[in-house]
This record gives structure tokens, sequence and C-alpha cells, in this order.
């Protein structure tokens, strides 16, 4: 039977396949994906349509932001918590962790024990601390979110605690002539000192990272610093909910 695992992102649709023990792995913009995959069936309910799901045989099992805004004929759900706990423990096969995940839309920090959830948390109240916060911030300064990740040096300080504050201090910062490395940093920085109330609670064991936003090297340099404890970021990193899914 192939199995089939879909995380239904704010950003970005992440499909991951497993056949006989291989995954293979797919990406789409999200709402590239619901205008042609997405249907209704001749009862009317919303259905998957897609290449991939043309087996009859496969078992499909979706997650992410999506999963909350539709129910689909053809497909089981399961959270967002839970799918990536199941994929990070099948990534690195680990039974006592912790896997932060940094979304486009949310943040949530989770700890595994004994190969079970123990506790975990979530910040979806407050985009300073996402992705998309980032993206903004990037877009202001006019460069691409993967040049501003790499900066570190000399970061200037942001005293808002809110994403639209925040910008607004961005635009402050360029209009004083603070330079966009700086204001780069200063924005990476932020958005880890954000994060770190989050993980500080769970930051015993080893940590590893899910997610777009953790793979950037920025925000993972600022929370490593801040942690004083290294991140690993697992291998297939943006795909680790779909992975969860199949498993």
């Amino acid at each position: 039977m192939t199995k089939t695992g879909i995380d239904l992102g704010s950003r970005f649709v992440k499909i991951c396949t497993e056949n006989e023990g291989k995954l293979n792995f797919y990406k789409y913009n999200t709402i590239d994906f619901y205008k042609k995959y997405i249907n209704r069936d001749s009862s009317g309910q919303l259905k998957i349509e897609h290449s991939l799901l043309d087996n009859s045989n496969s078992k499909i099992t979706a997650t992410g932001y999506g999963r909350n805004l539709m129910t689909f004929s053809n497909a089981g759900v399961i959270s967002e918590i839970k799918a990536h706990f199941k994929g990070a423990r099948k990534q690195i096969g680990l039974d006592d962790f912790v896997l932060i995940d940094i979304g486009g839309q949310d943040s949530k920090v989770i700890k595994a024990a004994d190969g079970f959830i123990d506790d975990f948390i979530m910040n979806d109240k407050c985009a300073a601390s996402t992705g998309r916060f980032l993206e903004n911030a990037a877009n202001i300064l006019r460069i691409n979110i993967d040049e501003m990740a790499v900066y570190t040096g000399n970061p200037c300080k942001f005293s808002s605690t809110c994403a639209i504050f925040s910008e607004s201090e961005i635009i402050g910062k360029i209009a004083e002539g603070v330079s966009t490395e700086a204001i780069s940093a200063g924005v990476n920085l932020s958005v880890a000192r954000r994060l770190l109330p989050l993980i500080k609670r769970f930051s015993k064991n080893e940590i590893y990272g899910a997610g777009g936003v953790v793979s950037l090297y920025g925000v993972r340099y600022f929370l490593q610093e801040l942690l004083d404890k290294e991140i690993n970021v697992l291998e297939n990193h943006q795909y680790n909910a779909a992975i969860g899914c199949v498993e």
C-alpha cells in the first residue's frame, strides 16, 4: 500500500509518499495547490485530486494549517503536533528529544519522552516569531529572506514585541541610515528572542528543528547563542509533518 502524507501549510503544501519504505517529496505553493488539486466530488464534499493519489490502495493523511479549513472525503486528518512528533521520531530514531517547528503562521515546541508526546507549547497568536514576519522584513529591506538570514554581526535593537510595530521600526531604522546588514541581524535576533521563552521550558533534551525558519542561519545562530546549546536541523526539515502523516 502506498501511504501519502500532505502538510497543508499556510505558504506551501508539502507531500510525502511512502512505498515499500522509500520516501518521495513534493512541494507546491498553497494557493496554486488549492486551485488545481482540490475539487468537490459528486456528493459535494471536497476531494484532493492529484496524480500521486490515483492508486486506489493509497492511504491519504493530511495535517497542517489547512486541515482546519476544510474536510476531505478521501483523506484522514491528524493534528500538527502529532504529525511533527511522528515525523521527527521517524527521522532521528530517538524516543527523547525536543522539536522546534517554526512555520509561516505559528511556532511550536514539542517535548518527547519515552516515545510519546510528553508536553508541547504553541504560539499562534503573534506573527513576530514566524516565517511570515521574516518574509515581510526581507520585503521591506528589498532583499530575499536567504540573504537576510546570513547576517548576525552588530544587530540593531528593536523595542517592539509586535510584528506590525516591528515592521514600522524597520522602516524607521532605514530612515536613520542603519545598514541593511545590521537591520537584518537585528531581525534575526528579535525572532530568536521571541522564541526563547517557548524553548527554554524544554531545553534539557537534545533539540531538533523543523520548518523553513529553523534552517536559516541567522535565527538558528542567535537561538544557539541564547540557549548555549546546538540545534540539530532535521534532514528533511520542511517535510517533517508530511513524513509524520505516513508513519
